[in-house]
């Protein structure tokens, strides 16, 4: 009935949607579409996507909807840490497709020996991205990732520039232009230090101000006290917000090789966009008659996904007289004791090496009352694992088993916090922990509500063990009781706030009242490409454009057993990479800096709230800015 394909010059991988009538009668499904199978669409003998079918849904009169993405989105399933020193970017790229079995086309060389990288739990994406940033930096070279016949191939800005016309009176179908001078700024105003003594700085564009009028922006930024700074910072703004926001749209007649990343030629007299544009989003749409025709947002620069290398805090470091300095984060339980026969018993010590190596190990008890509960030792796939990595049930094997299932349950454990939504959560999934907390947390009646919503939207008779937690826990004598620590050289005890910075920038707006109104946060400002990071781990509460927050994602975070809420505001159209219920680690590139919604100039607008939105705390509370 239809093929869409479509690209996004700011995203690993192109998505394709299908619609289908599957059926050879109205009342029989013709071809049993599989998840994960590979799927090929072809025009003529050309190839157009070759990708991954990660999801489908079909109706009772055999219409059916099949979407898939190319081998490229791996990319961002794929999470781990690692260390370079002295690789190139396509070094990199090299490596991880050959460790991850990711099959490699054509890689450009990126030149640069980057000196050394050292990333702690990121997607292979962003590992890729890291490493073409600070490649752009040193030799202003851009690479961008695209996938071609079920092949990854890097390829360089310059082997992408084409001559590819698009005119109106001949392939253009519809063009339009837009802009906007709400936004303008025409000169800056900034206050800095003491706002009872404040130093002054200004800066202001003539010429647009000369086009557009005097439009100024304010801000009182408290943390630079001297004057060349602050008029450095206000003369830097201005090529920011001195000119109007402006957007190109086109639908031709369809090319098959123009996506995201080429380069196409444009003339369209009425709009007046002509000249050399970059393709930054492609949607080719392919009717059942074969007509094809492609919708294309341009950009006059080549808007690629970027985002700035921070070398991580070392963990502990070791002084000059040898002695021990930093801090360990410890989370412990104090005490118990599994009541589980010898068949159980057997795989102590199996287990105890996976719980020291997830930081767990006095859980080692609690997970053998797991194992009882799982498997009673009797089944291969000892702590019922293999679902938590996608695979059937019963795939993994005895030791690979306890492995991930160590692994599993220590990563739901950070999340929750505490052991009985732990368990719980083991049983349901990791959905069930963002719900309870929502809901004043672990209780038999959040669990039975979690396990009826799950069984109607799933249409099951019923889901998961209600009684998860109590039927572990018979298995099992001692205290559930978590205790996290930090522990320093000196052996003071301090709690971790777990918040980093989200962006680089400078402060250009308190928490305070301003306009009359209270001001619930902090803005951030920096020019040009600036990444958006979670700061800290945790599941996307919502994620959307709204009229004053403009583009926004909000976190759910609990941090040593508190809850809070975090707030990105006023992100780059298009930038937000996720969606309501994604986890995200902190870290994390969520958007780009932008300056959407009731914004004046580009900012990250952050907020953090203690327990959920509307109870907002000063985020120098937490971060050191």
């Amino acid at each position: 009935m239809g093929v869409s394909i479509s690209g996004d010059l700011a995203q690993a991988s192109r998505k394709c949607d299908i619609t289908l009538m599957n059926t050879k009668d109205g009342e029989t499904r013709a071809v049993a579409f599989k998840l994960g199978r590979r799927i090929r669409i072809l025009s003529g003998k050309n190839e157009l996507f070759q990708g991954i079918i990660f999801g489908y849904e079909i109706n009772d009169q055999g219409q059916q909807s099949i979407t898939a993405y190319d081998a490229n989105h791996y990319l961002t399933k794929v999470s781990d840490s690692y260390r370079f020193d002295n690789k190139k970017a396509s070094d990199i790229v090299k490596y991880l497709c050959k460790r991850f079995g990711i099959k490699m086309g054509k890689i450009s060389d990126t030149g640069y020996a980057i000196p050394k990288l050292i990333l702690r739990d990121k997607t292979l994406w962003d590992v890729i991205v890291i490493a073409l940033t600070e490649t752009r930096k040193k030799n202003n070279r851009q690479f961008s990732l695209q996938s071609k016949g079920g092949y990854l191939h890097l390829v360089e800005r310059k082997e992408q520039l084409t001559r590819m016309y698009i005119e109106d009176g001949a392939n253009l179908i519809g063009a339009t232009y837009s802009t906007n001078m709400d936004d303008v700024k025409t000169q800056v105003s900034l206050t800095g230090g003491d706002e009872d003594k404040p130093i002054h700085a200004f800066a202001v564009d003539t010429n647009a101000k000369n086009v557009y009028g005097t439009m100024q922006h304010y801000e009182h930024v408290s943390e630079i006290t001297n004057e060349k700074k602050l008029q450095a910072l206000a003369k830097s703004m201005l090529p920011k917000i001195n000119k109007p926001e402006q957007e190109f749209n086109l639908e031709a007649l369809g090319i098959e090789n123009v996506i995201s990343g080429t380069s196409i030629l444009v003339r369209e007299s009425m709009t007046q966009i002509s000249g050399a544009f970059y393709v930054t989003t492609d949607t080719h749409n392919f009717s059942p008659d074969g007509y094809h025709t492609m919708s294309l947002t341009l950009s006059r620069t080549f808007d690629i996904a970027e985002e700035d290398y921070e070398p991580p805090e070392e963990k502990k470091s070791e002084s000059a007289d040898g002695s021990s300095s930093g801090s360990t984060t410890t989370t412990t339980i104090k005490g118990g004791k599994a009541k589980v026969p010898q068949i159980v018993r057997k795989w102590e010590p199996t287990v105890r090496k996976y719980a020291r190596a997830n930081g767990i190990e006095s859980y080692t008890e609690l997970l053998l009352a797991l194992m009882m509960q799982e498997s009673g030792g009797r089944y291969p796939d000892l702590f019922q694992s293999s679902e938590s990595l996608g695979l059937g049930r019963n795939v993994l094997r005895y030791e690979a088993s306890i492995k991930q299932g160590v692994k599993y349950f220590a990563q739901v454990l950070k999340k929750a916090g505490e052991v009985k939504l732990a368990l719980q959560s083991y049983n349901f999934g990791q959905g069930f922990i963002a719900y309870a907390k929502a809901r004043g947390g672990y209780n038999m009646s959040n669990v039975k509500a979690f396990s009826a919503a799950m069984a109607k939207k799933y249409r099951y008779r019923r889901y998961g063990d209600v009684n998860y937690v109590p039927h572990v826990l018979r298995y099992y004598e001692g205290s559930t009781k978590t205790v996290t620590t930090t522990t320093s050289s000196g052996g003071k005890i301090t709690n971790s706030n777990g918040f980093i910075r989200p962006c680089e920038g400078v402060v250009t707006s308190e928490m305070k009242q301003r306009w009359g109104r209270a001001h619930e946060g902090l803005d951030i400002a920096k020019p040009g490409t600036v990444p958006i990071k979670a700061a800290a781990s945790g599941t996307v509460s919502k994620s959307y454009v709204s009229a004053s927050y403009g583009e926004v994602i909000f976190i759910v975070h609990n941090i040593n057993g508190k809850t809070y809420e975090t707030v990105y505001g006023h992100m780059r159209k298009g930038s937000r990479r996720f969606k309501v219920g994604d986890k995200v680690a902190q870290g994390t590139q969520i958007g780009l800096m932008g300056n959407t919604g009731r914004s004046t100039g580009q900012h990250l607008h952050f907020e953090i709230h203690n327990g959920r939105w509307k109870n907002p705390v000063n985020p120098r509370n937490f971060i050191k800015f």
